[in-house]
């Protein structure tokens, strides 16, 4: 307080230093708290979409490692006849790693499913003897025509194809992996057991090959968002 002309006079202090400082830490905080909500809201990406590369070469041969009436031996090294066949060899994928769970290969045939399963549940080691397991896929039905002689669809998928890695036991598909999918033997060809095609089943259907449209592999991703990656006709492919 201080005395001026005999009167007193109070000086009141301002307080314009304190109201910009409050300010700041309002704005500073202010920010940090919409920083942080739009940190927190992450818009949900688009799928990577799944693709696959392969190349279909046919005038193959593979030895018959589903029937053990054509190899010497069934148990291990086994030692099989050749049967005609044309291979689907995977060239590149994205993304890098996909399960082999993941991916399905069917075979419609004349209209119906003649089978379809993981590329994991179709695996088969060439030359190692193992059997498929109970669960393994089950060949169908080809239209009304069955690929069992004896009217039965017990028939195992590797009478009609398999899938190979390059990697055994690899859970991810691998550029070189390959399905071997059989054909359909001449009338000459009969196996070690005197079985011949038209009583024994080898490979898919001859008008597979002839009959445009009749027969195609599908390939799909099964995982999400389910997806058709190829389709393979058989009337391009030599049989």
């Amino acid at each position: 307080m201080r005395m001026m002309n005999g009167g007193a006079r109070w000086r009141h202090r301002g307080r314009s230093g304190v109201s910009p400082i409050i300010g700041a830490v309002l704005i500073l905080g202010m920010t940090i708290a919409a920083g942080t909500i739009l940190w927190l809201y992450r818009p949900p990406l688009p799928p990577v979409p799944v693709t696959i590369e392969y190349v279909a070469s046919g005038d193959q041969s593979e030895p018959a490692w589903g029937d053990p009436t054509d190899c010497s031996n069934t148990t291990i090294n086994a030692n099989c006849d050749n049967l005609p066949a044309f291979f689907i060899i995977f060239t590149s994928h994205s993304p890098d790693s996909i399960p082999l769970t993941s991916l399905a290969l069917e075979m419609r045939c004349n209209g119906t499913s003649l089978v379809n399963g993981t590329f994991k549940s179709m695996e088969v080691v060439p030359g190692s003897g193992a059997n498929p397991s109970s669960s393994s896929p089950l060949l169908g039905h080809c239209g009304t025509w069955s690929p069992s002689p004896y009217g039965h669809t017990a028939t195992y998928f590797n009478r009609l194809l398999y899938f190979q890695q390059v990697s055994v036991g690899a859970p991810v598909l691998k550029n070189g992996d390959l399905f071997v999918i059989y054909t359909h033997p001449p009338a000459d060809f009969c196996d070690r057991g005197g079985y011949c095609p038209d009583d024994d089943f080898h490979g898919a259907p001859p008008w597979c090959f002839t009959t445009q449209g009749a027969c195609s592999i599908l390939i799909t991703y099964t995982a999400h968002p389910v997806s058709l990656v190829a389709t393979i006709p058989f009337w391009a492919l030599s049989g």
